[in-house]
C-alpha cells in the first residue's frame, strides 16, 4: 500500500529533519568523552529506569519541534546532514558547468521558485484528469492506467522490478497491491471511534481537494464517498502490515495468462502493450486476493466513482508539488491530523527531500565528499569484520540448534555482502532531462525516468553492487534477496559513529546497528532466505520449532508494551525488528570483547566501558514523540517505539545485568525464566 511521501517519510527508521529552531549539532561533553552526561540524569535509579537514567536530561530539554512529529537522534543527526545537503543544493543551483550538478539545481530552484508554482495553479494536472474523466467504461482502464502508472502515478496497483524470490540472480516483475491514502488496511476497517473519526476527517479532506480543483461542494463530497468506499473495498481484500512481512505470502509467481485468469475483467494484453514491456515468462503477483477484489470492483462499480478514485490518487500524489495552498491543504490531514505535526518544515527542507527522491545518488555525491572520510568507512569496515566473526562464533557455539543448520547458517553469514558509505560505482543519470520550467514536471521527469531505469532490469541480472538508498540518509539495511547489508554514509556521524569515540561507544550504538543488520537475515523473514538469496528452506524442523519457540518469547514480551492510552505494541508486526534489535546488541557486546583483548579500555567518566557501550545504546533510541505519531508508529511500523528499542533487549541480558550489578528482581531486568536469547 503507498503512503504519502510526508507519513513515509515520517515512518522512517529515524524521523524526519529537524526545525529551523533546532541547534543543528547534538552537545557532546566538552571532555571528548563522547557523552554528555547533561543529557543524562544520574539521579534515577537505573536498575528502575535505565532508559530515563540515559536519557533524562535531553528528553526534558529536547520537546518535540512544531515542524516535526517526533524527535530523536536520527533527527540530530539528519539536521547536521541537512545542513551539508543545503549547501550542496545552493551550489548546483548557480547552473555549474557540470551537466548533472546542473540537473540537481534546477530541479532544485523550480521547487524553490513559489511565484512560478503559484501561478500553475492546478494546471499541471489539468490534461491527466481530463484523461481520466474520457474514461468511458471499464474496457478504456487499461490504457488509461497504463498511462498514469507511466508518470508515476498511482492507482490500483503498481508494477516494478525486482529479484526473484527463488532465484535472487535474476530480476522478475512484481505485481503490487495499492489502496490509497490511509497508511494501513485497518485504518480503513477499525470501528472504534477514534478510527471512524479518523476516517471522516479524510473524506472532509479529499472533498476539499476537490474543490481546490475546482468541483462544487455538492460534487466534492459524493466524489469523496466514492473514493472512501472503494478504498476500503480494496483495504478489505488487501494484506495488511505483518501479513507483508511474510516473504511466503508475498511469493506467488504466476504466468501472464495467470493473472488474466485471475482477473478477467482486466485486459492486461492491452496494459502490457500501453506499457511497451517485454513479454514476461512469469509475474510474482502480491496479494492474490487483493486482485480478484480489484477485477470484481472494476466490473461492478459505476464507472463515474472508478473515475472519482482515479482523480483522487493523482491529486493526492502530486499535492506536494503544486500551489501552497494545495500542498497546505494535503499538510493539514497527513501532517497536523495524521502525524500530530503543528507546521510545515521549512520549504527549502521539503524541495530538498524531494530532490533526494527523485535523484538521491546525484545529491549523495556532493554528501559525500564533504561528510564521509576514507578512515571512517575503513574503521568502519572492522567493526564489521569483528561483528562477523563474533556472530560466528555465537552461532558455533548455541546449544539450541543443530549441526545441519549450523552448517548453512555458518553458509548464510560467510556469504553477507557489506557495502559501507556509499556506492562503489555511481549510477548514470546523464538521460534524465532537467529544466527550469516547472517544478511539477521535473518531478514527472524524474519519475518517468526512475522508472524506466527499473523496469529496465526486468530479465537482466540483478547488480548485486547497487546501493539501493542514497549515501546521505540516517538508516541502514538488510537485503534478504541480496543478503547484503548497507551502511551509508549518513548515519556514519556522532553520536552513532566518530573516529575519536572509543569503541564502547562505537560498538554500543553503530556496532549495534551493524549487528541488528546482520540479525536481520536470520530473524523471523530473513532466516526463510538462504545464503544465495532464495527463498528455501535451511533448517531442519526441530530447530526451526524452536526458533520459533523463542521468537514467540519475544513476541509476547513486546507485546505487552502499552505505548499510549491502552494501545499495546504489536508484538507480530514488530518481531523483526525486536529479533534484530536483541540480536545486533548481543553481538556488538561480543565483539566488543573481541576487540577489548586486544587493547584493554580503561573508565571514562566513571563508567566502565561494559557500562558505556549499555548506555550508548539506549542512547541511540532516546525519542519524544507527538501523540498522534506514537498511535500512528505503534499501528503501522515495523519499529517498536524508542524507549520499548532501548530498553526491551536490554532486560533480557546477563551481560547488561552484571555490568551495572543489578540483582535479579531488578525491575529493568526480566524474570530470568522469561528471558529471551536467539542469536
Amino acid at each position: 500500500m503507498r503512503i504519502t511521501a510526508f507519513v513515509a517519510l515520517a515512518l522512517a527508521l529515524a524521523g524526519s529533519a529537524c526545525s529551523s529552531t533546532r541547534e543543528a549539532v547534538p552537545r557532546i561533553a566538552s571532555s571528548g568523552s563522547g557523552l554528555d552526561l547533561t543529557d543524562m540524569d544520574l539521579s534515577v535509579d537505573p536498575s528502575r529506569d535505565f532508559y530515563r537514567y540515559v536519557n533524562g536530561g535531553w528528553l526534558e530539554r529536547n520537546p518535540v519541534p512544531a515542524d516535526e512529529s517526533l524527535w530523536n537522534v536520527f533527527n540530530e543527526v539528519r539536521a547536521r546532514n541537512e545542513a551539508v545537503l543545503h549547501e550542496v543544493l545552493e551550489a548546483a543551483a548557480t547552473r555549474p558547468s557540470d551537466d548533472l550538478q546542473r540537473k540537481l539545481g534546477d530541479f532544485y530552484f523550480t521547487g524553490m521558485d513559489e511565484a512560478s508554482i503559484a501561478a500553475q495553479g492546478t494546471a499541471p494536472l489539468a490534461w491527466d484528469l481530463a484523461e481520466i474523466e474520457a474514461c468511458a467504461d471499464a474496457s478504456a482502464l487499461p490504457q488509461l492506467l497504463a498511462n498514469l502508472h507511466g508518470v508515476g502515478a498511482d492507482g490500483f496497483f503498481s508494477i516494478s522490478a525486482g529479484a526473484d524470490m527463488t532465484d535472487a540472480t535474476m530480476n522478475i516483475l512484481f505485481l503490487r497491491q495499492d489502496v490509497g491514502g490511509l497508511p494501513e488496511k485497518d485504518y480503513y476497517l477499525r470501528d472504534d471511534a477514534a478510527s471512524i473519526e479518523l476516517r471522516a476527517k479524510y473524506a472532509k479532506h479529499v472533498e476539499r481537494m476537490f474543490v481546490l480543483f475546482g468541483a462544487n461542494e455538492s460534487t466534492a463530497k459524493s466524489r469523496a464517498e466514492s473514493v472512501l468506499e472503494i478504498e476500503t473495498e480494496l483495504a478489505r481484500a488487501s494484506f495488511g502490515a505483518v501479513e507483508m512481512r511474510d516473504p511466503k505470502k508475498r511469493l506467488n509467481k504466476i504466468t501472464l495468462a495467470q493473472v488474466q485468469e485471475l482477473t478477467p475483467h482486466f485486459d492486461w494484453e492491452k496494459y502490457w502493450s500501453a506499457t511497451r514491456l517485454a513479454p514476461q515468462a512469469q509475474v510474482n503477483l502480491i496479494a492474490p486476493e487483493y486482485f480478484k477484489a480489484f477485477d470484481a470492483l472494476i466490473a461492478a462499480r459505476d464507472i463515474a466513482q472508478v473515475r472519482s478514485y482515479l482523480s483522487w490518487q493523482l491529486i493526492h500524489g502530486s499535492a506536494e508539488f503544486l500551489s501552497r495552498e494545495i500542498e497546505a491543504e494535503h499538510f493539514d490531514f497527513f501532517g497536523r491530523t495524521l502525524s500530530g505535526t503543528a507546521e510545515q518544515r521549512p520549504r527549502w527542507k521539503r524541495v530538498m527531500e524531494a530532490s533526494g527522491g527523485a535523484m538521491g545518488e546525484l545529491l549523495s555525491q556532493g554528501f559525500v565528499a564533504r561528510a564521509f572520510s576514507p578512515q571512517a568507512k575503513e574503521r568502519c569496515q572492522k567493526m564489521v569484520d569483528d561483528l562477523i566473526a563474533a556472530f560466528e562464533q555465537r552461532i558455533q557455539a548455541l546449544e539450541w540448534m543443530g549441526p545441519q543448520t549450523r552448517a548453512r547458517a555458518l553458509e548464510k553469514l560467510a556469504a553477507i555482502r557489506t557495502k559501507i558509505g556509499y556506492p562503489d560505482r555511481w549510477r548514470d543519470w546523464s538521460g534524465l532531462e532537467i529544466e527550469r520550467d516547472s517544478y511539477f514536471l521535473n518531478q514527472r521527469r524524474a519519475a518517468k525516468f526512475n522508472r524506466a531505469w527499473n523496469l529496465g532490469k526486468l530479465g537482466q541480472p540483478v547488480d548485486k553492487d547497487e546501493f539501493r538508498m542514497p549515501a546521505y540518509l540516517v538508516n541502514a539495511s538488510y537485503s534478504p534477496s541480496n543478503n547484503d547489508i548497507s551502511f551509508p554514509a549518513g548515519i556514519l556521524q556522532p553520536p552513532f559513529f566518530s573516529e575519536s569515540y572509543d569503541d564502547a561507544l562505537n560498538y554500543g550504538a553503530m556496532g549495534a546497528v551493524i549487528g541488528h543488520e546482520l540479525t536481520h537475515g536470520f530473524d523471523d523473514s530473513g532466516s526463510q532466505f538462504d545464503a544465495k538469496g532464495n527463498l528455501a528452506n535451511w533448517w531442519t524442523d526441530a530447530d526451526r520449532k524452536e526458533f520459533e519457540r523463542r521468537a514467540q518469547i519475544v513476541v509476547e514480551q513486546f507485546s505487552g508494551y502499552v505505548a499510549i492510552d491502552d494501545l499495546h505494541v504489536n508484538g507480530k508486526l514488530t518481531l523483526g525488528e525486536n529479533l534484530a534489535d536483541l540480536g545486533g546488541l548481543t553481538i556488538a557486546y561480543a565483539a566488543l570483547q573481541r576487540a577489548q583483548q586486544k587493547q584493554r579500555l580503561a573508565p571514562i567518566d566513571g563508567f566502565t566501558p561494559a557500562q558505556r557501550f549499555f548506555i550508548a545504546w539506549a542512547r541511540a533510541w532516546r525519542t519524544n514523540y507527538t501523540p498522534a505519531r506514537l498511535k500512528l508508529q505503534v499501528n503501522t511500523n515495523p519499529h517498536s517505539p524508542g524507549n520499548f528499542r532501548a530498553i526491551g533487549p536490554l532486560s533480557n541480558l546477563e551481560s547488561f545485568q552484571e555490568a551495572f550489578g543489578f540483582a535479579d528482581d531488578a525491575a529493568v531486568m526480566r524474570p530470568r525464566v522469561q528471558r529471551a536469547l536467539v542469536w
